[in-house]
């Protein structure tokens, strides 16, 4: 008799464990996922940082340009 840590449910098999895959697989496909999740957080932060520094330095140049004027 042979115990397995993934049973399958007649209704969902193979859907969330597959007989061949190995976990080192699975584990390799969840860290490249954390990685982008976070890549994809720091290019968003990058943008939003860029976007209201230029709309500081837009307001600020405006200001110079009223008090000459």
């Amino acid at each position: 008799m042979s115990t397995s840590s993934c049973r399958p449910r007649p209704d969902f098999s193979g859907l969330i464990c597959h007989r061949h895959t190995h976990h080192s697989e699975i584990l390799y496909i969840v860290i490249i996922t954390i990685k982008s999740a976070i890549y994809t957080l720091y290019v968003v932060f990058v943008l939003i940082w860029l976007h209201l520094a230029f709309i500081v330095i837009g307001t600020a140049s405006r200001k110079q340009e009223s008090l000459s004027a």
